[in-house]
């Protein structure tokens, strides 16, 4: 989106959810989307609608591949880090 006082670019700054729409099929969401330009610094807003059932369907592809696992009586070991940026520090305060 660009600035209309501007035409710079802009960025979201902040989402507020405005109101549910229960009596619509899918049910929708009425979101206030504030941008700011990041020109000349100008704060604007717009009001969007968007479907619940799409952001069910998101929430389920994400969680699909996720497994749990109980760990009742199992205990459990953290592995050591693989840090492959750290492994060559070395400490020089032996010298």
């Amino acid at each position: 989106m660009n600035c209309p006082k501007c035409q710079g670019g802009t960025y979201l700054a902040d989402e507020d959810l405005v109101k549910v729409l229960e009596n619509s099929t899918p049910m929708k969401l009425l979101i206030k989307q504030t941008f700011v330009c990041r020109a000349c610094a100008e704060r604007t807003s717009r009001i969007i609608s968007d479907d619940m059932d799409a952001r069910k369907k998101e929430i389920q592809d994400v969680t699909s591949g996720v497994q749990t696992v109980s760990l009742a009586g199992n205990a459990v070991t953290p592995a050591p880090p693989t840090d492959q940026a750290g492994a060559g520090i070395q400490f020089l305060d032996s010298v």
